[in-house]
């Protein structure tokens, strides 16, 4: 079956869970109940473990014998080790506490006859974890009754990073990167931080982080090849001209809508009625400007001397 795909990426942080919740209140929109990470817990490894040598891999050691052995550490990743990795995962991610992971997806005896059917063929393993994927959005897809006029929701930041890879692999797809001040990112992640410890990071860490992830939507939105199929949203018009900007965001998509449709999505979704809200969870307030009065003239400095550049050429004062 064919259908269309929309992936949310962008930096942590920015904005992207609320920009997920309004696009899935539209009814045409088949949406994933929580980051995948597919491509992070699938291609990922095998473009990253299999390039590490001896040293790098014994400073990870505690992981790898955790997730995959002994035999892997001392003398190297095979294609085996990572295709049962990918297994391990899933189940290490499905009691995790963060709610994301292949689990939302496919069960775990789906996942096996999945990766089973993705590696019949000659193709290499990097084509095979692409087939894999596509297996597994396919599945999702037919599992939960979707039909041609709906459009496959997937939200993961950290897809960005592969962003290139999903739009070159789905012609039919596109992609919605929320870019957001850094400062302010940085003071989500640190009120995050309070009840997740994936968020405790420095204010050099998250800085650097931003302006990476900055630094890929650039790049993938310069390639001829994908580059009309990405979309960028500023967070900022998004929460002070809302209206407008879902109205360019449903026609970069493709999504049918009227003022009606565009009002009760507004008003569903509206940050101020969230329950459950606040410092240190996943919504907090949704504020522009916060790092003013949050982060310290030394972080306040760090930012400028570390990503000054960059908030300078996205129009962010400094």
């Amino acid at each position: 079956m064919t259908y269309r795909k929309l992936f949310i990426v962008g930096c942590p942080r920015s904005g992207t869970s609320w920009l997920t919740r309004m696009i899935s209140c539209h009814p045409n929109i088949l949406e994933i109940p929580s980051e995948s990470h597919a491509y992070s817990l699938t291609y990922h490894y095998f473009t990253y473990l299999k390039k590490q040598k001896l040293k790098k891999r014994f400073k990870l050691a505690t992981w790898i014998l955790k997730t995959y052995g002994l035999k892997p550490l001392l003398f190297g990743f095979e294609s085996e080790d990572l295709w049962q990795g990918i297994l391990k995962h899933y189940g290490i991610y499905q009691r995790g506490t963060d709610k994301i992971g292949l689990h939302h997806l496919v069960s775990y005896t789906e996942l096996e006859k999945l990766i089973v059917q993705a590696r019949s063929g000659s193709e290499d393993d990097l084509t095979k974890v692409r087939i894999l994927n596509q297996l597994m959005f396919d599945h999702f897809f037919e599992k939960n009754g979707g039909i041609e006029k709906n459009i496959l929701l997937e939200k993961t930041p950290q897809h960005l990073r592969y962003i290139d890879i999903i739009l070159r692999q789905f012609p039919e797809a596109k992609g919605i990167e929320i870019i957001r001040d850094g400062r302010d990112v940085c003071v989500s992640y640190q009120a995050r931080a309070k009840t997740k410890r994936w968020a405790k990071q420095s204010t050099i860490s998250i800085a650097k982080t931003w302006k990476k992830a900055i630094e890929r939507g650039e790049k993938a939105k310069a390639n001829p090849e994908i580059g009309e199929r990405i979309y960028s949203v500023r967070y900022e018009n998004l929460r002070t001209d809302t209206h407008e900007e879902l109205i360019k965001i449903f026609d970069f998509i493709g999504l049918d809508y009227d003022k009606a449709i565009i009002d009760d999505i507004i008003d569903a979704t509206d940050i101020s009625k969230v329950k459950n809200k606040g410092e240190g969870q996943h919504i907090r307030k949704g504020s522009i400007g916060e790092w003013k009065t949050r982060l310290s003239p030394e972080e306040i400095a760090l930012w400028q001397e570390l990503a000054g550049d960059t908030l300078v050429r996205l129009g962010y004062s400094t």
